[in-house]
């Protein structure tokens, strides 16, 4: 035997025996039964996107709208006024509609599908757990699709139906009957606890994630992805468009109706291509109706002839008027050498 050093080699460990392994196994499987079990049965805690839920719900608002835009352009050519004696109607026929091709047939509707969301049965989850991904898992039963239609659908036009008929009876007012005001005041408490009622479970779903109405949290309809690995259908980008065009049309219905146009026409015209237009046109015909006076009448100081009737108007609706032709300001009207008026301050008086 070769040493190196002043200490021996320790002697070699002796060899296991041959069902050693197999007391090992005993010993590890009560645990490794224990750990399966625990995995099996232990809660997987999946978030949902609350963005995606409000999207979804969004979506599915712009939807109905699409859809009752163009049904109302069917009745667009019958008696005006009708179709909206019946418009609670029509949006419960909508969202019907919309109810039965998709809930009713295990389908997500059109906003919860762009969404990758899709409607889970919460009850038959927590009886047999969770498994995998935690995103698995029956969709709403026959039950509760039927509730849901008659809570979204049913509900919502009955309770429109009611407010428009108490409204339209007056049922609030001190001169009804004690039977009415009393029902107008038991709507009023009803509405407030609804509110109420909706705005806490909106600060739930906040918290949780969970259910984003009371229909969902009373039926424990939860929303959950439908695939694990697809990303949103709608791209930011779409969204920032959308409001910068919202904002735009926004703040020029605001300030449209502040502009004359007769103002910002005459104020662009010194700068347009076609300022010898003017002297180029037939001075017979009136430049603002372009049609031959009936009663023709000059605009001082340039000579030019109008309508009485259309250079009247104009001058009344603008006192700082400019004739169409040479954009000279108009300050008197002629006829046949005599002066019927002249303009003072700001009015045109005869």
């Amino acid at each position: 035997m070769i040493s190196f050093g002043s200490n021996p080699l320790p002697p070699p460990a002796p060899a296991p025996r041959e069902d050693a392994w197999i007391n090992s196994y005993q010993k590890l499987l009560p645990h490794w039964h224990s750990v399966s079990l625990s995995h099996q049965h232990s809660t997987i805690l999946i978030s949902i996107s609350r963005v995606n839920q409000f999207d979804a719900t969004r979506l599915d608002v712009e939807m109905s709208a699409m859809l009752k835009e163009q049904l109302v352009k069917v009745f667009s050519l019958m008696k005006p006024g009708m179709l909206f004696q019946y418009e609670p109607e029509l949006d419960a026929f909508l969202e019907f509609l919309i109810w039965r091709f998709s809930i009713w047939v295990d389908k997500p509707t059109p906003g919860i599908a762009l969404m990758n969301l899709r409607y889970r049965d919460e009850r038959a989850m927590e009886i047999r757990g969770k498994v995998r991904t935690g995103l698995e898992g029956p969709g709403l039963t026959v039950a509760q699709k039927m509730w849901y239609c008659i809570a979204a659908v049913g509900g919502q036009y009955i309770w429109a139906r009611l407010q428009s008929f108490s409204a339209f009876r007056r049922w609030g007012d001190s001169e009804q009957r004690p039977l009415a005001r009393r029902v107008w005041g038991l709507m009023q408490r009803i509405e407030g606890i609804y509110k109420a009622a909706s705005f806490g479970n909106l600060l739930i779903f906040l918290y949780t994630g969970r259910y984003r109405n009371l229909i969902e949290r009373a039926l424990r309809a939860r929303l959950v992805y439908e695939t694990p690995n697809m990303n949103r259908a709608v791209s930011f980008e779409y969204m920032n468009r959308q409001l910068v065009w919202n904002e735009f049309s926004e703040m020029l219905l605001l300030l449209l109706p502040l502009l004359n146009s007769l103002t910002v026409k005459s104020f662009l015209q010194p700068f347009s291509k076609n300022k010898s237009s003017g002297s180029a046109e037939d001075d017979s015909t009136c430049p603002i109706c372009r049609t031959s006076p009936t009663l023709p009448y000059l605009a001082l100081p340039c000579q030019h002839r109008y309508c009485y009737y259309c250079l009247r108007t104009r001058c009344a609706a603008a006192p700082s008027f400019r004739c169409s032709r040479c954009n000279e300001p108009v300050a008197a009207m002629q006829r046949h050498g005599s002066i019927v008026g002249h303009k003072s301050h700001s009015n045109l008086v005869e």
